[in-house]
């Protein structure tokens, strides 16, 4: 029995193993079947000898199976190993292509989001937003950042520049600017780039008032993707102006009254002609007499309030003449706005008008009523010498001296016409006057005045009524303490 056990195993070993059967090759070969696709311890259904090697009784199996799976186990267990191994490679791979994605994506968002707070209008923005909210003073406050985490502030000065006559003041022209744009958006543009150093320019607006500009200048530059240019951009400063449109003033009044305009008085030297005053000319014989000036000040951006007070100190009004050619049609100033509604923006006034002429005459207040009764009685004893009806006025003028000064022309002409004519007056009676009219009082100073006085003086000659006119302007002055007539016009 052991005998026929050892030739079953040496037949066994000389058989040609399942795999290396001619057939079983060329099938490999093709590529239809693979070795290790199929169980090792199945024996090919085509092979007899195997088939009848599966026959053999439990005995034989049993002694002869152990060693054949013990050789199959070792031939698998690399093929596994191997398998485990390519999917751990292709799982760090998908990890690592992952990975770099991520990155490539996070890189890129990183260098978009630093392109983008980079642009100079940034900085535009945060400067727009800070002038909103706090206006403008001497300093605005504007800030960037350059990663979206970080940010840099700059505290930059406000350069006014505005060339101002003597009457504006440029700080009021912010206070303006800052009034307007509690109404109306602050905008910008950009108007120009200096292409040596590379620094931009941006126009500020206030509604439609360009009032200032803005410069910004290049830091460092880098690039981030070959593609995204990056420059660190710095403000140099903010410079505020005015339009160089303006308007004259030109103020025509008595040369002892005072003008201000803006609250602030006017000096002499724009004073461009003064003359006298020809109706005062006898007058000024006896008291001081103002004459007349002109005052010219150019150069006004904004409306401006000029106010003209007496020698008393008191206001007095004036017309006002508007002259607008060449720049706008209406001088109803009133009238025109810009398409914010601002009627009031620097500048605006100077665009649209030429001068404004101020013409103050002396002042023609009421006229006291003791003033009148003693005008009324000097003035018509005065016409009643002429015609007798002043007693003593035959005999000398002693009757109407104080009426004139001492040296009055008037009172030597009424001395010869006493003398010469007086006698030819025809005999009459009821001598009365009617029609009195006094007006046109006109004050030129406290030592002078004028005033229109008109009356008909009725007398009766050979039974009928005579009317003898009087249409004159007198003009007074004081003379030791009283009221005399210097001329009579």
């Amino acid at each position: 029995m052991a005998d026929n056990i050892k030739e079953k195993e040496t037949e066994k070993n000389n058989t040609p193993k399942w795999d290396e059967h001619p057939r079983r090759k060329n099938k490999r070969s093709e590529g239809s079947v693979s070795y290790y696709d199929l169980p090792q311890d199945i024996p090919a259904p085509d092979d007899e000898e195997n088939r009848s090697d599966m026959n053999l009784d439990d005995s034989e199996e049993d002694i002869t199976g152990s060693d054949t799976r013990t050789s199959d186990d070792s031939q698998a267990e690399p093929e596994k190993k191997r398998s485990s191994l390519i999917w751990i490679l292709y799982t760090l791979w998908c990890l690592i292509l992952a990975a770099g994605m991520f990155y490539t994506l996070d890189y890129a968002k990183k260098s978009l989001t630093l392109y983008e707070a980079a642009r100079p209008e940034r900085l535009m923005e945060s400067l727009v937003s800070s002038v909103s909210a706090d206006g403008l003073s001497d300093h605005a406050s504007l800030s960037k950042s350059m990663d979206g985490k970080t940010t840099i502030s700059y505290n930059i000065a406000v350069n006014n520049t505005v060339s101002c006559n003597y009457f504006e003041n440029p700080y009021t022209y912010v206070a303006q600017l800052n009034d307007i744009l509690d109404r109306t958006p602050l905008t910008y543009e950009k108007t120009g780039q200096d292409f040596s150093s590379g620094a931009l320019t941006y126009a500020l607006f206030a509604g439609e008032l360009h009032f200032g500009d803005i410069k910004l200048l290049p830091g460092n530059s880098y690039t981030r993707m070959k593609l995204l240019t990056m420059t660190d951009w710095e403000p140099e400063s903010i410079s505020i102006f005015k339009k160089p449109a303006d308007y004259s003033i030109q103020i025509e009044i008595p040369d002892n009254f005072t003008a201000t305009v803006n609250g602030m008085p006017v000096p002499d030297e724009y004073t461009i002609s003064e003359e006298e005053c020809s109706d005062l000319e006898f007058c000024k014989k006896y008291v001081q007499t103002p004459g007349k000036k002109t005052i010219l000040i150019p150069g006004f951006q904004d409306e401006a309030t000029v106010d003209i007070t007496d020698s008393n100190g008191e206001k007095v009004e004036c017309t006002v003449e508007i002259i607008s050619e060449n720049k706008a049609e209406d001088s109803n100033t009133d009238s025109m706005s810009d398409s914010y509604g601002n009627t009031d923006y620097p500048g605006w006034y100077a665009s649209r008008i030429n001068q404004i002429n101020y013409r103050c005459g002396f002042p023609s207040p009421e006229i006291p009523e003791d003033l009148k009764e003693t005008i009324l009685d000097m003035t018509e004893n005065y016409s009643l010498f002429f015609t007798r009806d002043l007693p003593g006025s035959t005999a000398s003028i002693d009757p109407i001296r104080y009426i004139f000064p001492e040296d009055s022309e008037y009172l030597k002409l009424a001395e010869t016409y006493r003398r010469q004519d007086m006698e030819i007056i025809v005999a009459h009676s009821n001598t009365h006057f009617e029609n009195v009219t006094i007006d046109d009082y006109t004050v030129y100073n406290s030592e002078c005045f004028s005033c229109h006085v008109a009356f008909d003086k009725i007398m009766t000659m050979y039974g009928k009524e005579v009317v003898d006119d009087t249409d004159s302007v007198y003009y007074f002055v004081m003379i030791d303490g009283e009221w005399k007539i210097a001329d009579i016009r």
